[in-house]
């Protein structure tokens, strides 16, 4: 009995040991807004409190750990929050933006395991000066891939930096076959690589995903940059997104699932920091289809942590099935009339901790 005591107790003194080199932090940012919207649901229009204009509201636990020799163990876990109701998402899925652990060095790069956001999206808004959810999601909501913002079952690295270039691999490995599913059913590759040199900012993305059937792929790629010129910026970019080309087939045909056509487009986007804390922007998507999205914004810094922003934008809508949405994330895409404008003013703020 004295040998199991002094046993534990040497046991409980190297979990110390370990719990001392390591850390664990919660965190998080918060995003709401009051908000008016105009012909957000056919011609109808509204004035609401608004969730993750710009900052998707979320909360999340990582930690760290020296391992030493310059190597680092890291995790994150992080979900959503909806700020209007307070509510966790419907979906179950307590940490569907991060479920992650990493080991990460210095010298070698960052070799992530587990659920994180897919390089190709990350690099979509590469050209925008004032980047967020909505113009963003906003855009991978109108195209057709924000199902594809996440990758799950992903094994991901991340480069150093060399010679200005950072470049990001990443594989989604597929369900595991039931009965029902083939074992590459929703598969992933997606990758992205970035330069920077001052004041300028180039990178390329793509990613492709099988479908369900694991046959029918969908495909996404970007290419953006921007430049900074003293207290001005200016930035652009293209797109294409091409779905429901069968293996063996050529046909540049609709996604069944999400019900939007392939299609292709680009972005301009030019700002100014008018002082230390103030700067606007703006940001206009065009898009093959007939449709578009013009984006104004203005940020207040208040402190580090606490921003203040100003929200004007419209959505012009085609009737070929491509539908912006002016303002994310209360505004439904699906209730969005087709050929119609749609447009939303918000005043709001974020609060980071």
């Amino acid at each position: 009995m004295k040998k199991h005591l002094i046993a534990v107790a040497a046991l409980s003194a190297m979990s110390g040991a370990v719990f001392a080199q390591s850390s664990v932090t919660l965190y998080g940012a918060l995003d709401v807004s009051v908000a008016y919207g105009k012909n957000v649901s056919g011609s109808k229009s509204a004035t609401y409190v608004n969730d993750s204009a710009i900052q998707s509201s979320l909360w999340g636990l990582k930690g760290s750990e020296d391992l030493g020799g310059g190597l680092k163990a890291n995790f994150n876990l992080q979900g959503d929050v909806a700020m209007d109701t307070g509510a966790l998402p419907s979906t179950g899925e307590i940490f569907r933006r991060e479920a992650n652990v990493s080991l990460v060095s210095a010298d070698m790069g960052e070799l992530r395991i587990g659920r994180t956001l897919s390089p190709a999206y990350v690099n979509s808004q590469g050209g925008v000066i004032l980047p967020g959810n909505s113009i963003g999601v906003s855009t991978a909501v109108a195209l057709g891939y924000s199902q594809d913002i996440f990758t799950k079952n992903a094994v991901t690295y991340y480069s150093p930096s060399m010679a200005g270039v950072k470049a990001t691999v990443q594989y989604g490995m597929g369900e595991r076959a039931d009965g029902t599913k083939s074992a590459n059913a929703n598969r992933k590759a997606a990758a992205s690589v970035v330069y920077t040199d001052g004041g300028l900012r180039a990178g390329v993305g793509a990613e492709e995903v099988l479908g369900n059937d694991a046959k029918t792929t969908r495909r996404y790629y970007n290419a953006n940059a921007q430049y900074a010129l003293g207290d001005l910026k200016f930035g652009g970019g293209l797109y294409w997104v091409h779905k429901g080309a069968s293996s063996g087939s050529t046909v540049d045909a609709t996604y069944v699932a999400q019900g939007v056509p392939s299609s292709h487009g680009f972005m301009l986007s030019a700002g100014y920091q008018v002082d230390q804390g103030l700067i606007v922007g703006a940001t206009y998507v065009d898009n093959s289809l007939d449709s578009s999205l013009l984006n104004f914004t203005a940020r207040q810094a208040l402190s580090k942590r606490t921003v203040l922003y100003a929200i004007a934008a419209l959505a012009d809508n085609g009737a070929k099935g491509v539908k912006f949405t002016p303002l994310f994330s209360n505004i439904s895409a699906a209730a969005l009339g087709a050929d119609r404008k749609a447009g939303a003013l918000a005043l709001g703020v974020i609060h980071a901790f």
